[in-house]
């Protein structure tokens, strides 16, 4: 499994190609490649009623901005515009703001409103239907805003990336649960639920937010929490980022960093039937510290993987004792299995590919705010869907999963494909499904289906592969889909993210931004 696979998170986020696996046995991490733009976003473009505003006018947004402005041909701007996934490097945003308060974003809404220039929002950049760019949209990035104090109350500003958070506020042995990508921003990974390895425990990021600030469409600023503003603030968790406003700050309840163990295991891909019954009503059973996942990957030519990971907060005889028993159920020994002691900050530091890095290299690198001049990490290129599944799947549901990943490896093509299972459970599932927007609070497993593939292919083949996968899923999973692995294709998405919340989002919508300025595909 790849970082992407505790994404949420990662506007986010975010998919799986084997990380914790690798992770566990000390391998490199699997790196993904190029895909194709996707077509949802490629005719959003500049003000379509006219030709958009002059330099001039460009020019005195810069200036009124503390942040800064980058266009077109100006230095850094081939990196400004990059979003994580490179299938979205042929899109091309009119200008980046780079926000330095909420002035700026007051500023920059106002120039859009004028010019009627459509926006997005970004942190991380990892949204995986790219709607944190677009053609000819100003690009409102609020990375400049990474501030982060820790206490039993935490106070983030939204452009903090995910690994940041972590290793600041562990210094201070404290921590609010989230993914696992460590250029992720908390403010995309929060807004839209937030799954992580903590989070049977600890619930989900969006449940350890106590409040939030925000610039809205008419260029208030907002703070909320559940006495203040108390419907938006309902609405901020869990109706992800970029409907009711910019977000510039969230303020969490934190929680220890206690110590931890994590385990693998592998099976011969001949057991993996076996391996996935067993599993499924393991895993969402384990007391609430530990959490897992199953995992099945291909690549093209080669042999299926079935594995398991674990990570827990309890004791590690208890993990070991729960391996145990899995193994138990599985009816068959395991391949590969371990169990170690980790130090809950290096735990995190270890799933985000860094074990072996500095906080200043585990960044992308460039120049301009969210990177880093001593970043070592890459960009990485993916294509993922998502479903719930609020019971334990048939055999016939299993089935297909194992004739999909085997068709994979069948397929000639090149790249990866793979299938994430996590469990749910615990703390996730004791939050009643209306107190927050992210209503999937009664399933047993989210699937996070994934491929990558070459930058010098279409990825159709495996693009193919992955829609085949998702409809031959449909049958066995809830409909729901998760709103953190945006899915551009996805049809009734309202229904399939939001559920009963979809209608009262709505209302909060044209309440917060009648003109409908928060504008993209799938905006409410």
């Amino acid at each position: 499994m790849d970082r992407r696979t505790l994404l949420a998170a990662g506007t986010g986020a975010a998919a799986t190609a084997a990380w914790l696996a690798t992770a566990e046995t000390g391998q490199a991490a699997v790196s993904t490649t190029r895909a194709a733009v996707g077509r949802s976003l490629a005719g959003v473009g500049l003000a379509s009623a006219g030709r958009g505003p002059a330099d001039a006018d460009w020019a005195a947004l810069d200036r009124g901005l503390g942040g800064g402005l980058i266009r077109p041909g100006e230095a850094n701007w081939s990196t400004a515009r990059q979003l994580y996934n490179t299938r979205f490097d042929t899109l091309r945003p009119a200008a980046v703001a780079y926000i330095a308060n909420n002035a700026d974003v007051a500023e920059c809404l106002a120039f859009a409103r004028r010019h009627k220039v459509p926006v997005s929002i970004r942190n991380g950049g990892h949204s995986y239907a790219g709607y944190s760019s677009g053609n000819g949209r100003l690009v409102i990035d609020v990375s400049k805003l990474g501030r982060i104090t820790s206490g039993s109350t935490a106070t983030i500003g939204a452009g903090a990336k995910l690994i940041d958070v972590y290793n600041r506020l562990g210094a201070h042995g404290r921590t609010v649960p989230g993914g696992s990508c460590p250029t992720v921003g908390i403010t995309g990974l929060t807004l839209g639920g937030g799954h992580g390895v903590v989070s049977r425990a600890y619930g989900l990021t969006c449940d350890s937010l106590v409040g939030a600030t925000l610039v809205t469409a008419d260029g208030r600023t907002l703070r909320c929490d559940k006495d203040e503003h108390s419907d938006l603030f309902w609405a901020l968790r869990g109706a992800g980022n970029g409907n009711f406003g910019v977000v510039t700050e969230l303020r969490f309840r934190t929680h220890k960093t206690p110590d931890a163990a994590g385990a693998y295991l592998s099976w011969p891909w001949s057991k993996a039937a076996k391996v996935i019954r067993a599993w499924q009503e393991w895993g969402p059973g384990q007391p609430d510290e530990i959490w897992s996942a199953a995992h099945l990957s291909a690549a093209a030519g080669g042999t299926p993987r079935i594995t398991v990971s674990a990570f827990s907060i309890g004791s590690y005889s208890g993990l070991k004792n729960a391996v145990d028993r899995l193994i138990d159920r599985v009816g068959a020994p395991a391949t590969t299995a371990s169990v170690r002691r980790r130090a809950y900050r290096d735990a995190m530091n270890m799933y985000a590919g860094c074990a072996d890095y500095s906080n200043e290299q585990c960044h992308l690198p460039g120049a301009t705010p969210g990177r880093r001049a001593g970043g070592k990490l890459a960009r990485e290129t993916y294509t993922a869907r998502s479903d719930f599944y609020d019971r334990s799947l048939s055999a016939a549901g299993i089935r297909v999963l194992i004739d999909r990943t085997e068709r994979f490896s069948r397929s000639g093509g090149r790249g990866a494909g793979s299938i994430q299972l996590t469990a749910l459970g615990g703390a996730i599932n004791r939050v009643p499904t209306g107190a927050t927007s992210f209503v999937h609070r009664d399933s047993r497993v989210l699937a996070q289906y994934l491929t990558s593939y070459p930058a010098n292919s279409s990825g159709s083949t495996q693009t193919a592969w992955l829609d085949d996968l998702h409809g031959a899923m449909r049958r066995h999973s809830s409909g729901a889909a998760y709103q953190n692995y945006t899915d551009a294709r996805l049809g009734d998405w309202r229904r399939a993210y939001y559920g009963t919340a979809a209608d009262r989002l709505t209302r909060l919508k044209k309440k917060y931004d009648p003109e409908r300025l928060f504008d993209f595909p799938q905006a409410l």
